[in-house]
């Protein structure tokens, strides 16, 4: 399941205020226009952790935003014989430094992602 948006630490304390008051999972996700599985994990992290704060999500950043991905796609697609050194100096001059380890992660990632996609389309 992908990533969503984060609520505010303002609804989510306002959430926890509600539950104090006494009211059930249901009238404040209608109450504030959330889901009720979204009110239930805050109130639970609440009850367990005292803290209603976003957290960062776990795991390094990425090296190479989406931007640069689909750039690196857009040239090996053009010029299927770039060199990772050209790669680099492409990226570098739009504000990323990377080594050609990382160029040469990111293609074999593309490669899969691109021949399971192709494969789906014949399932």
């Amino acid at each position: 399941m992908g990533k969503t948006k984060e609520l505010s630490k303002d609804v989510r304390d306002k959430i926890v205020d509600l539950h104090k008051a006494g009211m059930g999972y249901k009238t404040i996700s209608k109450q504030l226009g959330e889901k009720e599985t979204t009110v239930g994990a805050i109130i639970r992290k609440w009850k367990k952790h005292k803290m209603t704060i976003n957290r960062p999500w776990s795991g390094a950043p990425r090296k190479i935003l989406p931007r640069g991905v689909s750039m690196i796609m857009r040239k090996v697609r053009d010029q299927p014989r770039t060199t990772r050194e050209e790669l680099v100096n492409d990226l570098k001059a739009a504000g990323t430094t990377v080594t050609k380890k990382t160029i040469a992660w990111t293609c074999r990632v593309l490669v899969l992602c691109i021949t399971l996609s192709s494969f789906s389309d014949f399932a």
